[in-house]
């Protein structure tokens, strides 16, 4: 059975660690070295535990005739510059992650220490990229979107002894809402035993962006992947599913506070609720004067609001411990009943 937790560089990832957010740049850095060091650095500012760059070869990803070719060579960055922009990354304090989408830049990802790696969905059925991942011996994850659940059993098989976690979203842009199925992170984590996380392709224009994120976690998401751009307004590539780094920022906040929200452990009391609890109770006063010596019976006890300054004496579940007891001493309208009142 695989451990349902997993480091990335410093960080745990899994049961009893918080949630590890993610900042995926994906294309939105449009071809530019200069662009991607620009989200590194935003990345950082943004609260991100860790940032996500994809890896690829135009000539190895699409054929020549491909309608997305000509996109695809726009995008690819040389590898001095991927070298430049990833050792940036590794000093940057941030954890980072590199969706490679062939075997050299697998090879480009090991040589520049990247803490992890990540497979595409679209690949998730190529066992030979899959082994050589493996073979870097570093974290695994696994874009589950869309693959039927025996690829998703084959490729955690061909992970072997590699740490390995899921990412549950489809790679739609945007995802439409009633597609995202949070209650499915609970069940793939009962059923491969492994950490799974969030792949958040929502409309990064919508205000669900912002909670989204948030609502994954306290369905369990071990991580959250998000995308970014450094401006929407300019609708670059990948930008239908990218937040600002603004709205990054409120988002992480807003998956922070619901973690919080969340406690931990056994149920129990905080110390506002103890505070708020006293403050309001209702005790077990004298419903009029009380002569000394008088056999205290259910109508002349009340149940009201006290000091909270005091001692708030016996509660109304405990009228059982007053009624039939004597009254030591006179006990005045609305005074609270203590034990050394009665006899």
């Amino acid at each position: 059975m695989r451990p349902n937790t997993l480091s990335l560089g410093a960080r745990q990832i899994g049961a009893g660690s918080p949630c590890l957010v993610l900042a995926g740049v994906a294309a939105a850095h449009g071809g530019s070295p200069e662009t991607a060091l620009r989200m590194l650095d935003a990345s950082f500012k943004m609260g991100a535990d860790g940032i996500v760059f994809q890896v690829f070869r135009a000539d190895l990803l699409a054929v020549r005739r491909h309608p997305g070719r000509k996109d695809l060579e726009r995008l690819e960055l040389p590898a001095t510059e991927w070298r430049r922009v990833l050792l940036a990354a590794k000093g940057s304090g941030l954890a980072v992650v590199i969706e490679a989408f062939d075997a050299p830049s697998l090879e480009l990802a090991a040589e520049c220490g990247a803490d992890g790696v990540q497979i595409h969905t679209t690949d998730m059925e190529n066992p030979t990229l899959i082994r050589t991942a493996a073979g870097l011996a570093r974290p695994i994850f696994f874009a589950t979107g869309g693959v039927p659940p025996e690829a998703v059993r084959d490729a955690l098989d061909l992970a072997g002894g590699a740490p390995a976690g899921l990412l549950h979203g489809l790679e739609t842009f945007p995802t439409a809402v009633e597609e995202i199925r949070f209650r499915d992170l609970g069940d793939w984590k009962e059923r491969y035993r492994v950490p799974v996380g969030f792949l958040d392709h929502t409309d990064g224009g919508s205000a669900f962006a912002l909670v989204a994120p948030a609502l994954a976690a306290a369905h369990g998401a071990d991580l959250v992947e998000k995308h970014f751009t450094l401006d929407r307004r300019e609708k670059g590539f990948d930008y239908q599913s990218s937040v600002s780094p603004e709205d990054f920022y409120r988002m992480v906040e807003l998956l922070r506070q619901a973690e919080r929200a969340s406690g931990d452990g056994l149920p129990a009391a905080t110390e506002g609720a103890v505070r708020y609890h006293r403050d309001v109770a209702r005790s077990i006063v004298a419903g009029g004067l009380i002569p000394r010596g008088e056999v205290l019976t259910a109508g002349m006890l009340a149940f009201k609001r006290t000091d909270p300054r005091f001692d708030p004496g016996f509660s109304p579940r405990e009228s059982d411990r007053v009624i039939g007891r004597r009254a030591a001493r006179p006990i005045q309208a609305d005074e609270t009943i203590r034990e050394d009142m009665l006899e």
